[in-house]
C-alpha cells in the first residue's frame, strides 16, 4: 500500500528543492537532497533487496556492469515516481519549457562500471540522476565550454544529482570506476 504522507512531503521538499535552483536556460543544474530521508532510505532498502535486470542501450545490447529496475506497483517505486511527477510543473518553470513526465529507473552500477564523455538522448527534454548510494569520487561531470575548472561537477551524497537539458547536447562523463564489492545505486527520470 503506498504511503500517501511520504508523497506529500517528499513533493514539498522535492517542490523546494528544485524552485531555489537558478534558471537551467540550456544547461544542467545540480542540486541536494532532493528526497527527505525517509524516502532516501526506503529507496535504499528496496536496491538492496530487489531483483534487478540488464540494463540495455538503445540498441538493445546489454550495458556492461549496469542492471536497471523499471516502474513497480505499490513500492516506493511508485511513491518517487508520483513525486517526481508532481515537480513536473516546477521544472517546466526551471527549463522554461513544458514538459511531461515519462517516468524513472533505478540503476546499480557494479564493479568496473564506467562511462566516458557522451550526450544524453535529445529525444527526452529533460532528465535528472539522484544518487542513492555513492562514492565521493564517483562524480558526474558535466564539460564546461569554457575551461575544465568551469566544469559542473556533482554532489555524490545520498539525495544529490544533477537535472539537464538533454536537448542541448551536453557531454558529461563518470568521473572514476565503481570498485569492487561496492555497488552504486541512483534513480533516473526522463521528461519529454
Amino acid at each position: 500500500m503506498l504511503d500517501f504522507q511520504l508523497i506529500e512531503r517528499g513533493t514539498a521538499h522535492a517542490t523546494t528543492v528544485i524552485n531555489a535552483l537558478p534558471s537551467c536556460k540550456g544547461t544542467v543544474q545540480v542540486f541536494q537532497k532532493l528526497f527527505p530521508q525517509q524516502l532516501l532510505a526506503e529507496l535504499l532498502d528496496y536496491c538492496e533487496s530487489a531483483d534487478w535486470q540488464p540494463a540495455l542501450d538503445p540498441h538493445g545490447e546489454t550495458i556492461k556492469y549496469r542492471q536497471k529496475i523499471c516502474f513497480e506497483h505499490d513500492t516506493v517505486l511508485e511513491v518517487s515516481h508520483m513525486v517526481l511527477e508532481n515537480v513536473t510543473d516546477d521544472l517546466s518553470k526551471l527549463f522554461n519549457k513544458q514538459l511531461t513526465f515519462n517516468g524513472l529507473d533505478l540503476w546499480k552500477d557494479t564493479e568496473n562500471y564506467a562511462i566516458g564523455p557522451h550526450t544524453d538522448n535529445p529525444m527526452f527534454n529533460a532528465s535528472l540522476q539522484m544518487y542513492i548510494q555513492n562514492l565521493s569520487y564517483l562524480s558526474t561531470v558535466f564539460e564546461s565550454t569554457q575551461d575544465y575548472m568551469s566544469n559542473t561537477w556533482t554532489d555524490t551524497a545520498p539525495g544529490s544529482g544533477y537535472v539537464a537539458d538533454n536537448t542541448v547536447g551536453l557531454t558529461h562523463w563518470l568521473h572514476g570506476v565503481v570498485p569492487a564489492d561496492y555497488n552504486r545505486y541512483s534513480l533516473h527520470a526522463t521528461w519529454t
